[in-house]
């Protein structure tokens, strides 16, 4: 189970057991249009505000932050520090190996070596391709932390039009008595937008933003692990260089010298 969803389960328990001693009657919270509408109105607020492939992507990264997140730095560098081992700066035994890469930017990168181009050149090139991701990425986490001003907005509306309606009321059917009830209900929406806000959206925003640093990091990793490649190091120097990216605790032995640290 992701860290996300035990956040998820355990914020959603305080909450529930918050309303549970402050509501006498649960049934106040059964505000179905106020719901329909903050759902429906956040949902349209993000096809309006971006285009419908952006909003997919910011649905995507909601979906995804309930996965758990996965360290691949190391997997990383055993691949670049294997393929240092193998081919050892020849460019005839770095294309064989171009089949068994995992990582896509690695391959981009291999790729540019194949095609001779120098090592400056090559950093230039990558440079400017994570700077592009990186806008891809800002542009979706954005979106998604965006959406956390809409459900609180809306649920005020949701609370202002049911106020109208008691307000509407006074003085014909509505009682007195019956005065503090029908105001409650107009007060869900608001809290209904609230917990949506601060319970979903703007906790999945975070997440999103933190994971395009990770996937970041891998990939100026990468780029390292490349330019060595492009330089024709050695192995040995491309694997202790790549570890010190890593954790003491994780850094891999790839070679079997015994000076990285944990074997891969």
């Amino acid at each position: 189970m992701s860290s996300t969803i035990i956040g998820f389960i355990v914020a959603w328990l305080f909450a529930g057991y918050m309303i549970q001693h402050a509501i006498k009657d649960l049934k106040v919270l059964n505000d179905v249009p106020g719901f329909l509408l903050i759902v429906g109105s956040t949902v349209a607020m993000a096809y309006m505000a971006n285009t419908a492939e952006e909003a997919k992507r910011i649905w995507k990264a909601m979906f995804e932050g309930f996965k758990k997140r996965v360290d691949r730095r190391q997997d990383i560098v055993s691949e670049i520090v294997t393929v240092a081992k193998v081919t050892n700066g020849d460019p005839r035994l770095i294309e064989q190996q171009m089949g068994s890469i995992q990582q896509p930017f690695f391959k981009e990168g291999l790729g540019l070596i194949l095609d001779r181009f120098k090592p400056d050149q090559i950093d230039s090139i990558m440079t400017d391709r994570i700077e592009s991701h990186k806008l891809f990425l800002a542009k979706k986490t954005m979106g998604l932390k965006a959406l956390a001003k809409y459900p609180p907005a809306f649920g005020i509306i949701a609370c202002v039009v049911s106020l109208i309606a008691v307000m509407q009321q006074l003085g014909g059917e509505l009682k007195a008595g019956a005065l503090g009830p029908a105001m409650a209900i107009g007060l869900v929406g608001t809290l209904i937008g609230l917990l949506a806000a601060n319970f979903i959206i703007m906790p999945l925003g975070e997440n999103s933003e933190a994971r395009d640093k990770a996937e970041l990091k891998e990939r100026e990793i990468i780029l390292q692990g490349v330019l060595l490649l492009a330089n024709k190091e050695t192995p040995l120097f491309v694997q202790e260089k790549l570890n010190s990216y890593l954790k003491e605790e994780q850094r891999v032995d790839v070679l079997g010298v015994g000076g990285g640290g944990k074997a891969a």
